[in-house]
């Protein structure tokens, strides 16, 4: 009887390599959902050049145009449009009539354009950076991050003459509404990146004080975050406007009537010299004296409230806390 003998190959087979259920899951979730993408340094750049752009071709021509797809977050997008046409416009007035003056009035009249331009920017800069240094401060000494973009991937409907409806690409916010925030896109970012929903709600509690794990993290972090978002926005209302009239303040320094806008070093000048002078002020009552200084403290000091007053009564020690329902507790719910 013949024998059969079979060799084992196997050693000689190519290595494979096998994937997880979940890395697979995370990474077609990215590729198709909407989703909580990584935030870095450039994030926010990346979203208000997308934003911008939007805001032009797109939202504004949907919105006049009447589409069923123009949303709530198009029409909040849209306030960068008015600013820009408006800032424009104003710069214009200053600048059309040069060429009928004389020279010398053609000097005075550019001088004056380029200080009405140097106060729009400065006032949306400062409004930008007012912001930003509040919200980093809140970030770092509550864990929450006001300026947590969402990637939203959006099915919209067919327009007239369509017959397949677009995925557009949106960049909203995770706390742009302080009583509807995206708890289910933070939720999936918790099971996709840590295998925990809860894991944002943890993370905020740790800040808080809370040593021990809760049962109902989401129950509790909730309210604190609400909290920070509820009082930054009241303070925001209150302190742009400060800031804004310090930044048009700046502009109308007669050092940016001097600028040479080809040469960067001129701007860098003009800024700093800009600052003394509104800072010195003029000598004509004391209110042109000291009205610069007030201006500028108080832009600080706004700033400066505006990350500390949300974050008051955040950090709590949950010993001392007393409450109907006992997080530490497991309950039953009978339907």
């Amino acid at each position: 009887m013949q024998q059969v003998s079979y060799k084992n190959n196997f050693e000689n087979l190519p290595a494979i390599g096998y994937r997880s259920s979940k890395d697979e899951k995370r990474e077609n979730i990215y590729k198709t959902e909407s989703h909580i993408p990584k935030q870095g340094p450039l994030t926010g750049a990346k979203v208000g050049i997308h934003k911008f752009t939007n805001d032009i071709l797109t939202y504004f021509p949907k919105g006049f145009s009447g589409s069923k797809n123009s949303s709530f977050y198009e029409y909040l997008s849209l306030g960068m449009v008015p600013y820009v046409i408006g800032s424009a416009m104003l710069i214009a007035l200053y600048s059309a009539a040069n060429k009928d003056f004389n020279l010398k009035d053609r000097n005075i009249a550019s001088g004056i354009a380029k200080q009405v331009g140097a106060g729009v920017v400065l006032y949306g800069i400062g409004n930008w950076l007012s912001k930003k240094i509040a919200h980093m401060g809140i970030h770092a000494s509550t864990g929450i991050n006001l300026d947590w973009k969402l990637l939203d991937k959006v099915n919209e409907f067919p327009e007239i003459g369509q017959e397949k409806g677009q995925i557009r690409t949106k960049y909203p916010g995770i706390f742009d509404s302080a009583d509807f925030p995206r708890k289910d896109k933070t939720a999936l970012w918790g099971e996709l990146e840590h295998g925990n929903i809860y894991a944002y709600e943890d993370m905020i509690l740790k800040k808080a004080g809370y040593k021990d794990k809760q049962n109902a993290p989401n129950q509790t972090a909730w309210p604190l975050i609400r909290q920070v978002k509820v009082r930054t926005t009241a303070l925001e209302n209150i302190s742009k406007y400060i800031v804004a009239a310090t930044g048009v303040a700046l502009g109308s320094q007669e050092a940016f009537a001097k600028i040479k806008l080809k040469q960067p070093k001129s701007i860098l000048t003009a800024l700093k010299d800009g600052f003394k002078e509104l800072w010195k002020g003029t000598e004509r009552n004391a209110i042109t004296k000291h009205y610069g200084k007030a201006l500028l403290i108080g832009s600080a000091i706004a700033t400066l409230l505006t990350w500390l007053i949300p974050t008051i009564g955040f950090k709590s020690k949950p010993q001392t806390m007393k409450s109907k329902v006992d997080t530490k507790r497991e309950y039953e719910v009978v339907q």
